[in-house]
């Protein structure tokens, strides 16, 4: 159920535990190292960063997801700010590049800003996805559902990029109103200090959403958001093989939708 209160100072303050989360999940990435299964080629996985961040702000994610045998390919984006029609033509061109470099689909796991990007990525191009990770991204009224305190930056990065389109002959994005082909699994967080929780969550045939305790910037290093991510990455590498083998084998049923605190996802173990 949709709540008409706006998250503020207090939900904002509250995302000063990023510090902790990223050094919790980047010292337990040294403590917890695994080989890449040198027997199976796993996915391409393609990481797009939140609003105001850079691919910098993944690598984390990525290098874990890479030890776990994973190709990893990131946007090229230093700071994710600029007009989402010439975002979203990059981001194209970077999901062709990996998919024609590895021949398969490619896995997308965006944050915030990023996931909104994925998932019109895989509306668009449902031949070139494997399927979407979407990490507190407010699919649902995205400028409305954010913290008071920072919605006015979020208005007028939309209004620099109406105006920039206005000069131009590009038009201004709209978004897939249904969810992609592709399955969506979408993680958030009732304590999400940036975005309000309930626009993080949609409903579908292939869709999930899965919740899990994070600050809003820091569900790239949530332990159990990581979980999910290793777990769905590891069905489309499984479903990926198996298909190769054998075509016939193909199974198109939905993705069971998830609503839950708890997530019995094991991160997958690699010898």
């Amino acid at each position: 159920m949709k709540t008409n209160l706006r998250l503020g100072f207090t939900a904002l303050l509250g995302e000063t535990r990023l510090l902790g989360e990223f050094l919790s999940f980047t010292f337990r990435g040294f403590f917890q190292r695994t080989l890449p299964d040198s027997c199976h080629q796993r996915g391409a996985v393609l990481l797009i960063p939140g609003f105001g961040a850079g691919d910098v702000t993944l690598s984390p994610l990525g290098l874990r997801l890479a030890e776990l045998g994973y190709r990893i390919f990131s946007t090229g984006i230093w700071c994710n700010v600029d007009c989402p029609v010439h975002t979203l033509s990059r981001l194209e061109k970077v999901l062709r590049k990996a998919s024609s470099r590895t021949g398969a689909k490619v896995s997308i796991v965006g944050h915030s800003l990023g996931g909104i990007y994925a998932r019109e990525l895989a509306c668009r191009f449902p031949n070139l996805v494997e399927r979407v990770i979407l990490l507190g991204s407010p699919v649902r009224e995205p400028l409305r559902s954010s913290n008071r305190f920072l919605t006015p930056l979020f208005e007028f990065w939309h209004r620099r990029c109406a105006g920039d389109l206005s000069t131009t002959e590009a038009e201004e994005v709209e978004m897939s109103p249904v969810p992609p082909r592709p399955p969506e699994t979408l993680i958030y967080s009732r304590t999400d200090g940036v975005v309000q929780w309930h626009s993080c969550i949609e409903s579908g045939a292939n869709v999930e959403a899965i919740e899990v305790s994070s600050s809003h910037c820091g569900l790239p290093y949530c332990p159990k958001a990581f979980q999910v991510i290793v777990e769905r990455l590891a069905q489309s590498s499984r479903r990926s093989r198996s298909l190769a083998a054998d075509p016939a084998a193909r199974d198109d049923r939905p993705v069971r939708r998830i609503h839950t605190t708890r997530t019995s996802a094991k991160v997958t173990q690699v010898a």
